[in-house]
């Protein structure tokens, strides 16, 4: 049958609307596509509506299936892991809404947990800060990279050279730690370090975020930093926060689930959406912080939601995942 036309318009109009609501087969009726248009009588060669329609259809089939099996992996969500700095707040200006949404998703029957990479302040500065900012925490459901670098380094017995805590010996040091410590990130210091690394001291980074959001803009994290020393010294840095995979069990371990119960909110695609859903969670990736236009599409697998902001992310886990 040869194509007129007004076939290949008609064609045209309807792969538009299969793409957009493969399932709504009522928008397609408008143009006299229903589901019982194009269908020849017994012996006749299907014609095009049919051979589209049921093309349609067969691609409809499998993505049913294959959400159905997505879900059925998952078990009831159980907790929510929500990063700090760039998505509950920028230094101190809270994102819009945040704390009554805070206050909803205590609401429902979900643990909640903070997450940070921060190391520019301890828990204690961090917890305060959100608490002035009209934010319900408790100091335990903060869980921040250096928490978890500080028990790296005990559980080793290392003396670090630049890590942000006091309370750990730093004399006569025998690795190196680096944390956000822009005062310390000159020559002097970054030599010592190479030369500590170069002679066999364990290169450990608490986080290796390219960037993060101030208040005056976007700002240099420790990674630049860690991947200078890497290269000069032909070494890899152990990685103790986000977005590792350790990490993310880590702050799940005292709330008694598994990564299959539990979402991530977070303003980093690479660092909080990819490395939770890499260890098994949903990653929702928020418009917010140190987001920049396109970042959805920078990891595989994308979000499982990119929204504009912390609200929007804890309505669409109040409505669609519990």
């Amino acid at each position: 049958m040869a194509f007129t036309l007004y076939s290949l318009i008609q064609t045209a109009i309807l792969c538009t609307n299969a793409v957009a609501v493969l399932h709504e087969e009522r928008f397609l009726s408008k143009f006299g596509w229903g589901v019982d248009q194009g269908v020849g009588g017994f012996g006749d060669d299907p014609g095009v509506k049919a051979q589209i329609l049921t093309l349609i259809r067969s691609v409809r089939t499998v993505m049913r299936g294959e959400q159905v099996s997505i879900m059925a992996g998952r078990r009831a969500l159980k907790a929510v892991l929500i990063d700090l700095s760039g998505t509950l707040h920028i230094e101190d200006t809270a994102v819009p809404g945040a704390q009554d949404a805070l206050n909803r998703l205590r609401q429902a029957s979900v643990d909640v947990k903070f997450v940070t990479n921060t190391t520019k302040e301890s828990k204690r500065s961090l917890l305060e800060r959100l608490q002035r900012l009209d934010f319900h925490v408790q100091e335990k459901e903060i869980f921040t990279s250096l928490s978890a670098a500080r028990s790296l380094v005990e559980r080793k017995q290392l003396r670090p050279l630049l890590l942000l805590e006091d309370s750990i010996d730093t004399s006569e040091p025998n690795a190196v730690v680096i944390g956000l410590s822009p005062d310390h990130f000159n020559y002097q210091t970054l030599d010592q370090a190479f030369r500590m690394v170069l002679e066999g001291a364990p290169l450990i980074a608490i986080h290796k975020a390219r960037y993060y959001k101030r208040a005056d803009g976007l700002a240099l994290g420790p990674g630049p930093f860690v991947a200078g020393l890497e290269f000069a010294a032909d070494c890899r840095a152990t990685v103790v926060g986000k977005p590792e995979k350790r990490f993310f069990t880590q702050a799940l371990s005292d709330l008694g689930c598994s990564p299959t119960e539990a979402v991530m909110i977070g303003d980093d695609a690479r660092d909080d959406v990819g490395g939770a859903q890499n260890a098994g969670m949903l990653g929702i990736l928020v418009r917010t912080g140190k987001y920049r236009e396109g970042d959805e599409d920078k990891i595989n697998p994308p979000p499982h939601l990119t929204c504009d902001s912390f609200p929007e992310a804890v309505a669409h886990i109040l409505k669609k995942l519990l």
